[in-house]
């Protein structure tokens, strides 16, 4: 169950690093070059949707949640909102804190390996096994009710090149955070 979080984290990590190379834009600031990073997700550009169902493709998913799993992030990055902090900057260097806030899918999470933990038989098969599937589809029931938030405060660190600034590669926690997986 756990391996599931991680394997997603993993490609999300690799989703952010692609679109955080691909962030280099002619900004001013590096405030407007994490507004524009942000801005990637909110707009479902296209890179990131492509990751997206890349990963899910790889998931032990019907066809029909992997569906609800995309509808789940998308819904997620329609409705994160953020909050630029503070920004120190030292040439061509700088340091963005934000506020984040995101859907709560960590909870749901929780909840559903709760549930497996005090009740595994609600998750055998008719043979009696556990059913991977089964579980698998009661976690993205959970998520698909998840409407409570959480905050959290990630720093993003910027390069400037060549004139650009650009979103550095994002700590594993951070990918976490984005998504509400924390």
């Amino acid at each position: 169950m756990k391996n599931w979080i991680k394997k997603i984290l993993v490609v999300l990590f690799f989703v952010i690093f692609l679109t955080g190379c691909s962030c280099a834009i002619d900004d001013n600031k590096p405030e407007e070059a994490v507004d524009t990073f942000f801005e990637m997700y909110r707009n479902k550009d296209d890179n990131i949707i492509t990751q997206l169902k890349e990963t899910i493709e790889n998931e032990d998913l019907t066809d029909d949640k992997k569906e609800e799993y995309q509808e789940l992030m998308e819904k997620q990055y329609d409705q994160f909102a953020y909050v630029i902090k503070d920004t120190k900057q030292e040439d061509n260097e700088a340091t963005v804190t934000v506020e984040l806030t995101v859907l709560n899918y960590r909870s749901a999470i929780l909840q559903a390996e709760e549930e497996l933990k005090n009740n595994p038989e609600k998750f055998n098969d008719d043979e009696g096994n556990f059913s991977n599937e089964k579980y698998m589809d009661y976690k993205i029931e959970k998520m698909s009710e998840v409407t409570d938030t959480t905050t959290h405060t990630i720093d993003l660190s910027l390069t400037k090149e060549n004139g650009m600034w650009k979103v550095n590669q994002l700590s594993s926690d951070d990918i976490s955070k984005l998504h509400g997986l924390y």
